[in-house]
Order: structure tokens, then sequence, then C-alpha cells
């Protein structure tokens, strides 16, 4: 598990993203929803630039950003918006954390939604791995992340320490920071975050000339 950006930016076996609360569960909404044109930006300037080529796409982010655009909400990514559209994703964390890995033979997307799935990929194709908990590309103080990316470790390894993380996320007082500063959606999210295994999806971001294209590695 990565413990400072530095090791993303550097390593070039599998990197494994998570960005519990936001960019992990909607990104793997997104691509659970059937949306074949799904694309990461690691900031807001590239995403922007590629929503006014793109008339038609969809833009899911927490930023405070100058156009019409989605919340980064996996229920809506989900339940509210329309899957034949392309959506494109620019987040305080996860997006930068992805892009860290430009190195990386290969990147995917990790949460507790597809852990399950995730683990099955890996362990059928084998490769060094880094696990990097996007909260070191924004604010530490969102470990959330990191008591995913240590749960993962052990799913990875046949163990299941899902009880014992979700313990231990609600006792760091982060689900009432999290409904606190998401009213409209806050709820449903967290009852589709904190839930282990419903998702079948397998996010994996291949970067090309500034976007990071996503496809169902499974």
């Amino acid at each position: 598990m990565a413990l400072d950006p530095a090791e993303a930016r550097t390593w070039r076996g599998r990197g494994i993203v998570i960005d519990l609360f936001r960019f992990s569960n909607t990104v793997c909404a997104l691509v659970e929803s059937g949306r074949r044109d799904v694309r990461v930006y690691p900031n807001p300037g590239l995403a922007l630039s590629a929503l006014r080529q793109l008339k038609d796409a969809d833009l899911f982010s927490e930023m405070d950003l100058p156009v019409d655009h989605y919340d980064n909400s996996p229920y809506t990514a989900l339940h509210g918006s329309d899957p034949a559209r392309p959506a494109l994703s620019v987040t305080n964390s996860g997006s930068p954390a992805a892009s860290s890995l430009l190195l990386a033979g290969e990147i995917l997307v990790a949460c507790f939604a597809n852990f399950p799935a995730l683990a099955a990929y890996c362990r059928a194709n084998p490769l060094p791995t880094l696990i990097v908990p996007a909260c070191l590309f924004y604010d530490m103080k969102h470990v959330e992340d990191m008591i995913c990316a240590r749960a993962l470790v052990e799913e990875l390894e046949g163990r299941d320490a899902f009880p014992a993380a979700l313990e231990e996320i609600h006792a760091s007082g982060r689900v009432l920071d999290f409904l606190a500063f998401r009213p409209e959606t806050g709820k449903r999210d967290l009852e589709l975050v904190l839930k282990k295994g419903w998702m079948k999806a397998v996010p994996r971001i291949k970067f090309k000339a500034g976007a990071g294209l996503v496809e169902n590695a499974v």
C-alpha cells in the first residue's frame, strides 16, 4: 500500500486506486450502468476542454466548476443519469491519484462494492500490485481510503476484513462528515458505498493524451 504520492508516480506494476466515498464508487457505477464512454481527467482544465468538445457528455465532479454538472455521486451515476451519454470525471483526489500512475502497467479502481470481482480478477492475473489511497493526493483526514486499502490487502490474500473496516470507518466520524456535505444524495450514496460485493465492474483506466479512458477489465 502506498504511503506517499511519490510511490505511485514511479510504480510500474499494477496500481489500484481507492477513493472510497466518491470517485471509486462513481466510476464503478458508471461502468456498471453500461456506459461505454467513461473518461477520467487529472485536472478541471482538461475535463472542461473535453466537455466543450463532447457536447452530449455528462460531467461528474464534487468541485465548484463554471458549468452545469452532476455531483460526484455513485447513486446519480447509477440511477439518475443517461448511460447512453459519455461520462467525464474530475475530482479532488481520485482522478489525480489515478493520473499519478502514468508509469503503471495497469490501473484499476477499487471499492468495497467491487472487492470480490476485483480480487478474483487480480488473483487470475497476478502482477506486482500497489494500492493507492487517494487521500494521499488531497486530504489525509479522509481516512476511509486508508481503511479500505488495508481491507483490500486482506481481500487479495483471501481474508474478509470488511466487517472490521466498516466498524472502523463508522468510528472515525467520516460518515457524518460525508452526510453533512452531501445533503441531497449522501444517504443513498452511503448505502451503496458501504455495501460489499454488489458491483461486478472492475474499471481499468488507460491514459492517452491527458484523458484516462475507462473500460471494464472483466
